[in-house]
């Protein structure tokens, strides 16, 4: 009877041999005193994360006055702004000549009953916007109860006659109303409207350049083209100025004043200044 074969055996009849086992590499132990340190460590740290995150006591309690003093500060500010407590009931105009103070409160007569602080220059302003001899304004406020408004007028310089009527302008060419005839202002002698008038600018250059001893002495002033400039002095001899341009301002004033010096108020004369360095009389 033949012997059954074994599923291990070889053609030589034994049995293969069995594959080697592969040792694990085994890790190095970590020493006690290692791991206990490394616990100690972590249990340190989280200490130390719990002291300085921990709230102290007397901090929150400064965190809380000061909240306190906000609040209350936002309660106070909203109640002098938005209740009656500082209310205007009296509005004072102040630094007016030429401009009706009555016609002024009664534009500004919507204010009282108004907080003090909600009112603002720039509102106030622009309801004054239609008195054009109004330069500016500046608000003082007089707790509790008092607005004062502070008028700046625009100073005229110069006279305009507009349909036969006198005007009075100041250098920006804002008409400032009519003239009374009692002011010492040179006469401007000027076509369309001033304020977009490059002659009447070229005539305003002219006569803040020159003193006031001469300024009292002009009538007259006309600047046809930028280059031509003239003036007429009052009085009966009608002494005219050839100015020129706007240039040399300064030394044309003093130019002429020392012409002025040399010659008699009666004497009809014409000064040429256009060229200071080269001046010249002609009677």
């Amino acid at each position: 009877m033949q012997r059954p074969k074994n599923r291990y055996s070889t053609p030589t009849g034994k049995a293969p041999a069995k594959p080697a086992k592969v040792k694990k590499a085994k890790k190095a132990a970590v020493p006690l005193k290692a791991k206990l340190s490394r616990v100690s460590q972590a249990r340190t740290t989280k200490r130390e994360v719990r002291r300085f995150t921990k709230e102290n006591p007397t901090g929150k309690y400064f965190k809380r006055a000061i909240l306190g003093g906000l609040a209350f500060l936002v309660v106070l500010v909203l109640a002098t702004t938005f209740t009656p407590i500082l209310a205007i009931d009296k509005i004072v105009v102040s630094g007016e000549s030429r401009v009706s103070e009555k016609q002024i409160l009664k534009v500004l007569k919507k204010y009282v009953g108004t907080p003090l602080p909600t009112i603002s220059e720039e509102s106030v302003a622009r309801d004054l916007k239609g008195f054009p001899i109004i330069e500016s304004i500046a608000l003082v406020s007089r707790p509790p109860h008092t607005l004062e408004v502070k008028i700046t007028e625009r100073t005229p310089i110069a006279i305009v006659v507009s349909g036969g009527v006198q005007y009075l302008y100041d250098p920006a060419g804002v008409k400032l109303g009519p003239a009374s005839g009692s002011e010492q202002l040179p006469t401007v002698i000027v076509t369309g409207n001033p304020k977009d008038s490059a002659t009447y600018r070229q005539a305003i250059d002219v006569i803040l350049a020159l003193p006031l001893q001469l300024l009292d002495r002009v009538a007259y002033i006309q600047a046809k083209t930028r280059d031509n400039v003239t003036l007429r002095l009052r009085g009966a001899a009608g002494q005219t100025v050839i100015w020129g341009d706007s240039s040399d301002s300064i030394l044309k004033s003093k130019v002429l004043k020392t012409l002025l010096l040399k010659t008699s108020t009666k004497v009809r004369a014409t000064y040429d200044v256009s060229s200071p360095l080269t001046p010249s009389v002609i009677n």
